[in-house]
């Protein structure tokens, strides 16, 4: 039998999700608090579209949630578990973090469902692709009975326990935002000595620092003018806010990714917040004295 699917949050990611999804053949569900943005992915996909949470789980036998935080995802399953079918499993795919990845669990323990925390790494180019990096946290045996669903969207690693798969993608999103941070600092004292960003680039792809990272998001530094915007700079910030609070948690005295969170702060205090994470090679040089060619960036 396959799995049918509920789907709620259809932002970005979760659209893409979606399509991957049902290109695959999987009957989905899917809701969103703006209902226009729900209506178009439907209307693409093929997907069908609820009014509620709950009416997306209604007859599902998997719940994915895509949303901004984890407080969002506790709102979503107060509508979601009272109706909840027997045998339903929730994944989220935020990024929460590990505590509130945890008491989600702990609220679907309580209604009789299982649940996976199971953030994803990639752009909206790899999840559109099916291509998306998994790190699942949970039961092994519940991550297997939906394996399907997952392996639909991409390639799963089981990381450990509940809370785990959150943990692991607040340490990734640690690695991914210090590098694009350094990344965009680099292009533009590049830019300076009369490096061109699209050299630099060209420097990079035959080196040891090449990436998938570096691939993807290539046309988000050299073009940003004719790029669409993938991962904007707010939602960098909050994934830098989690993960400089697990630093905290670790006990660590000095933290690069502190400093990271800072400087993104800085650049949506400045107005860049719903550009694309790229932007901080912009706020960079706006930032330089003098002023660097801030319309390259």
């Amino acid at each position: 039998m396959t799995l049918r699917v509920g789907f709620c949050g259809i932002g970005r990611m979760g659209t893409e999700m979606v399509s991957a999804l049902t290109r695959q053949g999987f009957t989905v569900t899917v809701w969103n608090r703006t209902l226009a943005r729900a209506l178009a992915v439907a209307e693409h996909t093929g997907a069908e579209v609820a009014g509620t949470p709950g009416l997306a789980a209604r007859n599902a036998d998997v719940v994915i949630t895509m949303l901004t935080d984890g407080n969002a995802v506790l709102r979503t399953l107060d509508d979601i578990l009272p109706g909840a079918r027997k045998g339903l499993v929730v994944v989220d795919c935020s990024t929460t973090g590990a505590q509130a990845a945890r008491e989600a669990a702990d609220r679907c323990a309580a209604a009789g469902v299982g649940f996976v925390d199971c953030p994803v790494s990639g752009s909206t180019v790899v999840a559109r692709q099916g291509k998306l990096g998994l790190m699942a946290g949970g039961d092994v045996a519940t991550i297997e009975r939906i394996r399907p669903v997952l392996d639909a969207l991409g390639t799963v690693v089981h990381v450990g326990p509940t809370g785990a798969g959150a943990a692991a993608k607040v340490s990734s999103n640690a690695l991914l935002h210090t590098f694009s941070t350094a990344l965009a600092e680099c292009l533009v004292t590049a830019r300076a000595a009369g490096v061109s960003t699209t050299a630099l680039f060209d420097v990079l792809s035959v080196g040891v620092l090449w990436n998938r990272f570096l691939d993807y998001k290539r046309p988000a530094f050299t073009d940003p003018e004719g790029t669409a915007v993938a991962f904007d700079l707010h939602t960098a910030t909050k994934d830098l806010g989690l993960a400089a609070g697990a630093a905290d948690d670790a006990g660590l005295r000095d933290s690069v990714v502190r400093r990271a969170l800072e400087l993104h702060r800085h650049a949506l205090d400045d107005g860049l917040g719903d550009r694309d994470m790229a932007a901080m090679t912009a706020w960079f040089a706006a930032r330089a004295d003098p002023p660097g060619l801030t319309e390259r960036y």
